[in-house]
Order: structure tokens, then C-alpha cells, then sequence
């Protein structure tokens, strides 16, 4: 089976991709956090503002992941599993090279909650384009098409142009 070439623009998409990628494994293992402890299983808190600031902030770190994902164009389901998979990446070297930060299952939560926001948010306005635009060519081919109807109407009535 070919595979078609990647046109310039799944190109740049791709390495926005791996840019973001890059960005967010410095981030992750370039500072250090959790308190000394190695793991975190105790779903999110709440009542503690700071946890809940961690929750949102690890949310919008992975949202451009999600509208990279549905601007190339992929299905929400891959954007939801490279979160996941990713996230689960990220946590499980976290905590097998004792990097100083906890592996927490709420950074995986958020992560994967991220991917899937930022691919709702980015299908949503694509799909918003996609009407505009079909709307708009519509509008502007409707009496164009209307005046060749009339035009090839009278053709076959009269043999006139």
C-alpha cells in the first residue's frame, strides 16, 4: 500500500508536534515538585487550592496536543490515547529515574483531560470554518447556477443562447 506524500502544511503541523512535545518534557523533568514523595495514587483534592492549580495548569499544558491532533486532522480517540499513553510515559520515567518529582495519577487524569479539550476546541472550530465557508460559496454559487439554468432553459426552448 503507497502512502501519500505529507503535504507543507501536515509538515509543519508535525513538527509544531514534536515541538510541543519537547516543550512539555522540559517542563516536566526540568523542574523539580511533589514533596519528596515518589508516587501519588489519592485522587485530586479539591479543598487544597494548590492541587487543584497543578490539576489546571497540567490541563492547559497538554490542550495544544489536542488541537494539533485535530488539526492534522486525527480522530479524538487518538488524541485521547497519545495523551494518555504519553502522560503515562512521562510519570512511569519520573519515577524510574528517581527525577525528584512525584509520578501522580492526577497528572495523568489532567493530561489526557487536556489532549481531549484542546481536540473539542479545535474540531469545534474547524467545524465552524468548514460551515462559513460552505455557507459562503453556496450563497455566492446559487444565482450564478440559477442564471445557467435559465440560460440552457431557453437554449432548448428556442435554440437561442
Amino acid at each position: 500500500m503507497a502512502t501519500r506524500p505529507l503535504r507543507a502544511a501536515q509538515r509543519v503541523l508535525l513538527g509544531l508536534v514534536w515541538l510541543w512535545a519537547a516543550v512539555v518534557v522540559s517542563l516536566t523533568f526540568g523542574t523539580r515538585s511533589g514533596g519528596g514523595q515518589a508516587v501519588n495514587i489519592a485522587l485530586l483534592d479539591i479543598g487544597n487550592p494548590a492541587d487543584v492549580v497543578d490539576f489546571l495548569l497540567n490541563t492547559a499544558l497538554f490542550v495544544p496536543g489536542g488541537i494539533l491532533f485535530a488539526a492534522l486532522g486525527r480522530r479524538w480517540s487518538t488524541a485521547g490515547l497519545c495523551g494518555f499513553f504519553g502522560s503515562l510515559a512521562i510519570e512511569t520515567t519520573q519515577y524510574l529515574v528517581r527525577s525528584g518529582r512525584t509520578s501522580d495519577i492526577n497528572d495523568l487524569l489532567s493530561n489526557t483531560l487536556g489532549c481531549l479539550v484542546g481536540y473539542a476546541l479545535a474540531a469545534a472550530a474547524l467545524d465552524v470554518l468548514r460551515r462559513s465557508a460552505r455557507g459562503g460559496r453556496r450563497a455566492g454559487a446559487a444565482p450564478a447556477q440559477r442564471s445557467t439554468d435559465v440560460a440552457n432553459a431557453r437554449h432548448r426552448r428556442t435554440g437561442i443562447g
